[in-house]
């Protein structure tokens, strides 16, 4: 007899297929309960004022792995996040083991596809800017917001990305919002700077 509970047996098939299939399980009961609102009724898009940051696995910009993050201004709730990965370990093994440039690593490289946890080729430093471009342009499409005001800790790096890709249209512009505790910090750093200064001078 298996005295086994079956909340703890092993589940069964990998991980990132386990995660893809009960993704792709939600999407299809939110379609199916969404033909049930009428098609003539209007979904009213939402101006939001978010902050955003973003993150890296380890410091000095060399991670493999990053993490941008919305988080709405007025309410503290996380809106929206995206990971991005530059590698993938599954792909990493079979490479090493049959040669990546031999002609079964690829057949096999194209069905892994799928599942491959990599979806990144740029820089680590690139990836805050990539995955604010992500959430940005599928804010509408999912949910059905605008993010107009954007709260950041003073690197205009993404500000501008997001403004030259024009994510709601010319007539749409986002704004840059600055944030005091920054400006306070940056302020205190020059003042005691200045301070040094002068004690080295008198």
């Amino acid at each position: 007899m298996d005295l086994m509970s079956s909340g703890y047996r092993k589940p069964k098939g990998r991980p990132t297929k386990r995660r893809k299939m009960l993704a792709e399980n939600s999407k299809k009961r939110w379609q199916k309960s969404s033909k049930t609102v009428d098609e003539k009724t209007v979904i009213e898009i939402i101006d939001v004022s978010v902050s955003y940051d973003g993150t890296w696995q380890k410091r000095e910009h060399t991670s493999n792995l990053g993490l941008g993050i919305i988080i709405d201004i007025l309410s503290g709730l996380v809106l929206d996040f995206e990971v991005l990965s530059k590698y993938c370990h599954n792909c990493v093994v079979p490479g090493r083991d049959m040669g990546v440039d031999w002609a079964e690593f690829h057949i096999w490289q194209k069905g892994h596809a799928d599942e491959c946890d990599k979806n990144f080729d740029g820089t680590s430093g690139a990836m805050e800017m990539h995955a604010a471009l992500i959430m940005w342009r599928r804010s509408i499409s999912d949910g059905q917001m605008r993010f107009v005001s954007m709260l950041s800790d003073g690197d205009s790096k993404t500000f501008q990305f997001l403004s030259d890709n024009k994510i709601y249209g010319s007539d749409i512009k986002i704004e840059k919002e600055e944030c005091l505790n920054y400006i306070a910090k940056r302020l205190g750093t020059s003042l005691r700077n200045k301070v040094k200064e002068w004690k080295v001078k008198k």
